[in-house]
């Protein structure tokens, strides 16, 4: 097989591959959000659909359970908190009686490392000490006595602890005699979080895909970004609409501990620019939802990037005196919307940022792309036609499989032909990211996903690391490739004295290609990924399929087994 390269050389726009962060799959309360404890503020809702309308009931004591001699009860009258008005009263009549916590299946500690546990708490009339631990079975992974006042406030109570084994259990709360409190906000968060509150095995996968943007919803899901700074137990909780999918996934929710500043953050940490997306209204009526929709959008810019004003000081005082590199928003695609109604109202949601704020770009409505795998073929030239001074922002895309597979190489192989395509329009296409990215195992209500993790683990799909070889060798200059064999396809770019040639093999049959062009310079690395189609990785072999680098057997040709991915490196 002969891959051709053109001469013409397309300019990349500067960091097209990136991030896209979707509360959906547990990936912020019971993914990213590092908090262990399940429902920690007693704000669950319960959410259902009846008649084709949603509707949600509270549930303060989902995942908290009576243990021993105690009765619970969820309570509004007199909170600390209008915010979040609901607490746990706990009511005992023996010795050692309390709560567990469920945290999504249980908890994972490791021996040696620190974590941070901490609570509220009110007693009129209870005297005695609180137990607080973690075991594993009756097996304690730790445990701590805490004496309480009798003072009838609410008190938080606050403590550090090594973790003195390994264990995966359930979290405890229970007093040592009978008596009564009130109980809110719990937190237990490893005190190596990533910003104080971000898994940190999930952040190291997002690290790894070296992103250039860091898209993320902001505010969460149906719900205004105000919402989700300050303190914690200031935020508002938010019902997931995903939670109607599902009589399992009925309590799903966010308790907004990742808000709008630590996502900024996060970019920050990633040195990847942050895209919040952000509603227009554009579904809405009346025509006053338009205005708080712009007066958010407005307020958020001034939030991150303000260094006075009400939300420039607000981010001041809550810890990021520093600007942030914000220059892009992107409205959220809502289904069902009428174009011509969605194109006036973006017209005039840029013209309210751009009054104000006349250097934001604005990223319109995009439609997400999913797809099955032969639809992603298919499509490998949907963009070559397109006028050039069109911007095409591809913010959510992946190859759809087949139930209940959660990902499988076949699928990513066809992301992997697909982004051949969106490479050599690189001058249009100006982002690219796979979406979603995070699936809790056990939990996910959509698939597949970039990101798989448990309690313990986290581990990256095939998909993963196509895009991990997608954004990590890109140059500066795109470079059309032409292949002359049938389910083959190919993409070139060059940067840095660097020549990266991608080329799938779809076919049955192994092929050796060989690149035409002497000025390319000599191959000095391949690397590749092949596998049976339904395979991918999983939490038990997480390296099943991934990127593998071969010795080249010749200068200027490569073999390619059969559903292969290659990214043919050659140095000038």
């Amino acid at each position: 097989m002969k891959i051709q390269i053109s001469d013409q050389k397309i300019p990349i726009r500067k960091g097209s591959f990136g991030i896209s962060l979707n509360d959906v799959n547990y990936a912020f309360d019971g993914g990213l959000y590092a908090e262990l404890i399940e429902n920690r503020n007693f704000e669950a809702e319960e959410v259902s659909v009846r008649g084709g309308s949603l509707f949600a009931t509270a549930s303060g004591s989902y995942g908290w359970t009576p243990l021993g001699a105690c009765a619970i009860k969820v309570k509004t009258d007199r909170p600390l908190h209008t915010e979040n008005p609901h607490y746990l009263r706990i009511e005992t009549s023996g010795e050692g009686a309390g709560v567990e916590n469920a945290s999504y299946g249980g908890m994972a500690l490791e021996r040696g490392r620190e974590y941070r546990l901490s609570f509220l708490l009110r007693s009129f009339d209870y005297k005695g000490a609180v137990l607080a631990g973690v075991y594993d079975g009756d097996v304690p992974c730790f445990e701590k006595k805490i004496g309480i006042a009798a003072d009838g406030k609410w008190r938080r109570y606050f403590l550090r602890f090594k973790c003195k084994a390994d264990g995966f259990g359930k979290f405890r709360f229970v007093l040592l005699k009978a008596g009564t409190v009130h109980v809110d906000s719990f937190s237990l968060m490893p005190a190596y979080a990533v910003l104080g509150c971000m898994r940190s095995d999930l952040v190291a996968l997002m690290s790894e895909l070296k992103p250039s943007y860091l898209r993320f919803a902001a505010g969460g899901v149906g719900g205004s970004w105000k919402d989700s700074v300050g303190d914690v137990e200031l935020r508002r909780y938010h019902r997931n609409p995903w939670a109607a999918r599902s009589p399992a996934f009925s309590h799903y929710g966010n308790t907004q501990g990742v808000g709008v500043l630590e996502c900024l953050r996060l970019a920050e940490y990633l040195r990847a620019n942050p895209v919040p997306v952000l509603d227009m209204g554009a579904a809405s009526d009346p025509e006053s939802d338009f205005e708080t929709c712009l007066q958010d959008a407005l307020d958020l810019i001034e939030f991150a990037k303000g260094t006075d004003g009400l939300w420039g000081n607000l981010r001041a005082e809550l810890g990021h005196a520093a600007s942030f590199a914000l220059d892009t928003l992107e409205v959220a695609y809502r289904p069902g919307e009428r174009p011509g109604a969605v194109a006036e109202r973006f017209h005039r949601f840029s013209a309210g940022i751009h009054a104000l704020y006349p250097d934001i770009k604005l990223v319109p409505p995009q439609r997400p792309l999913f797809l099955r795998p032969a639809a992603l073929y298919h499509n490998v030239t949907l963009y070559d036609a397109l006028p050039r001074e069109n911007a095409v922002a591809l913010t959510e895309f992946a190859a759809l499989g087949n139930a209940p597979a959660r990902n499988c190489w076949e699928g990513a192989l066809a992301e992997a032909a697909f982004l051949t395509g969106a490479e050599r329009n690189a001058d249009i296409v100006t982002m690219k990211s796979y979406a979603p990215f995070f699936a809790r195992l056990g939990y996910a209500q959509w698939s597949p996903a970039l990101v798989w993790f448990d309690a313990r683990k986290a581990y990256g799909s095939a998909s993963y690391h196509v895009q991990t070889l997608y954004a990590r060798y890109t140059g500066e200059w795109a470079m059309k490739a032409e292949t002359d064999e049938e389910f083959t396809y190919a993409t070139a770019s060059a940067g840095d004295g660097y020549v990266y040639v991608k080329v799938v093999n779809a076919s049955e049959k192994e092929l050796e290609a060989v690149v035409a062009g002497e000025e390319l310079g000599s191959l000095t690395r391949v690397i590749r990924m092949c596998a049976d189609l339904a395979e991918d990785n999983t939490a038990e072999d997480p390296y099943r399929v991934v990127p593998r680098d071969v010795a080249p057997a010749a200068p200027r040709s490569a073999v390619l087994p059969p559903h292969s991915f290659s990214v043919l490196v050659f140095r000038k």
